[in-house]
């Protein structure tokens, strides 16, 4: 297998780097006033990074307050620890970045622990990178006095920090249908979203358990399956949500009350001409109406059928496991396997018999 990696939800990313600059530039005007008023100079750092964290994180409405607490004082540990100078800000940004990812990144699932660690890992390089640009665009392009140029190293330290955020947005797996489960996953919401998720777990879970039963050819064969009926369910639920985007954007009522409208017109109208072209358009429009029962019915049964290919892939784990429990197959067993691995294939064709396959289960697209 090789790495596969995708960017989700690529406009949480985008607002966030945007929110950290906003944050960074309010708190540079904070520093501006301490330091030409009170005298105190505030250099970015911690203050920077600080606050560019409490306004991009997205946690969950219960924690929000919590975690913004968080990410104004867990930073602080490496400057009260003592540590060199180029490493506290390091760290700080590294615990920033890895809190955001963990409990902030504006998913309702929490942050994996290899997002969270490249996260830490990124930020810690990026915010040591955005501080020596500070540097050098100070020593040679900026004036020592005024509100500019404190707004220029805020707004670079946040952004170097945002940006080595990246990692919280990306979808990392070996297994290029777990990848893309976990992608489509993150785009989607509702009912489909939780079936979704639900055929992602039970993919993996049988993968865990074919990995235990079988070897070799066998392995590969099993893993063939599962994969199919994985991209099978995926694949469904794309269809379905492409459906009801389209049914969203032409909304049946809507055209349900015009068709009634033009069929009165047409009863009141007193010129011949006149109604006959408003019973055209009625009736013009009905067969649009037609159209959009038929394709709210087409996603009940894409709906339907989503359903039973996530139970299709409970099966599949509850074979594995029973296989495996009745008797464990060794390196003889190929015979079993290979009947396994066909059983599976049969009840694939045979769920998604009626309807073709998934593949071909594409929204038509509505008619102009």
């Amino acid at each position: 297998m090789s790495l596969s990696i995708q960017l989700i939800r690529r406009e949480d990313f985008e607002s966030r780097c945007l929110y950290a600059l906003v944050g960074a530039g309010a708190m540079a005007m904070v520093a501006g006033v301490a330091r030409q008023v009170l005298r105190v100079p505030v250099d970015p750092g911690y203050f920077a990074l600080m606050a560019a964290a409490v306004t991009a994180v997205k946690p969950k409405l219960t924690e929000n307050a919590l975690v913004r607490a968080a990410a104004v004082l867990l930073p602080v540990l490496p400057y009260v620890l003592g540590l060199p100078s180029d490493w506290r800000h390091a760290v700080a940004g590294a615990i920033t970045a890895g809190l955001l990812a963990w409990r902030g990144n504006g998913r309702d699932s929490l942050g994996t622990p290899l997002q969270v660690a490249l996260c830490a890992g990124a930020a810690a390089v990026t915010t040591a990178l955005g501080l020596y640009v500070q540097d050098v665009l100070n020593a040679r392009f900026l004036p020592a006095w005024g509100y500019f140029p404190l707004l220029v190293d805020y707004a670079v330290v946040a952004l170097f920090w945002s940006i080595g955020t990246l990692p919280a947005n990306l979808a990392m797996d070996l297994d290029a249908v777990a990848t893309r489960g976990m992608r489509l996953e993150s785009t989607l919401t509702g009912e489909v979203r939780g079936l979704v998720a639900r055929a992602l777990t039970l993919y993996r879970q049988s993968q865990d358990e074919a990995r235990k039963l079988a070897r070799g050819a066998g392995l590969e064969k099993l893993q063939a399956v599962l994969g199919k009926l994985a991209r099978d369910a995926f694949t469904l639920a794309e269809s379905h949500t492409e459906l009801e985007a389209q049914l969203a954007a032409a909304s049946q009522g809507s055209v349900d009350s015009q068709v009634q409208e033009l069929k009165k017109r047409a009863q009141d109208a007193q010129d011949g001409v006149a109604r006959r072209q408003l019973e055209r358009a009625a009736a013009s429009l009905g067969e649009e109406l037609n159209h959009l029962d038929a394709l709210s019915r087409r996603q009940e049964r894409l709906f339907a059928q989503l359903h039973a290919q996530v139970a299709l892939l409970e099966r599949a784990r509850v074979c594995f496991i029973g296989a495996r429990t009745a008797s464990p197959l060794d390196g003889g067993g190929d015979a079993r396997v290979q009947a396994l691995a066909d059983k599976l294939s049969a009840l694939d064709l045979e769920s998604s018999g009626a309807e073709g396959a998934p593949q071909a289960a594409r929204a038509p697209a509505l008619r102009s």
